[in-house]
């Protein structure tokens, strides 16, 4: 049952840490790159951080 609950538990922190990858984005479009801000830009934002923590996890390097 330990083994669950610490699936669980990364699992979670994955969609935290593209969640806040993406609001980083999101930031960073809204403010300096002056994109008006959308419900889809979050959406895109946040699938750019969710790719991006799946590139650093599976990184050959």
């Amino acid at each position: 049952m330990s083994h669950l609950a610490g699936e669980i538990l990364l699992r979670l922190a994955k969609a935290g840490a593209a969640a806040v990858v993406g609001l980083a984005i999101y930031a960073v479009a809204v403010g300096p790159l002056a994109a008006p801000p959308s419900v889809e830009l979050l959406l895109l934002s946040w699938l750019s951080g969710a790719a991006f923590i799946l590139l650093v996890e599976s990184s050959p390097i």
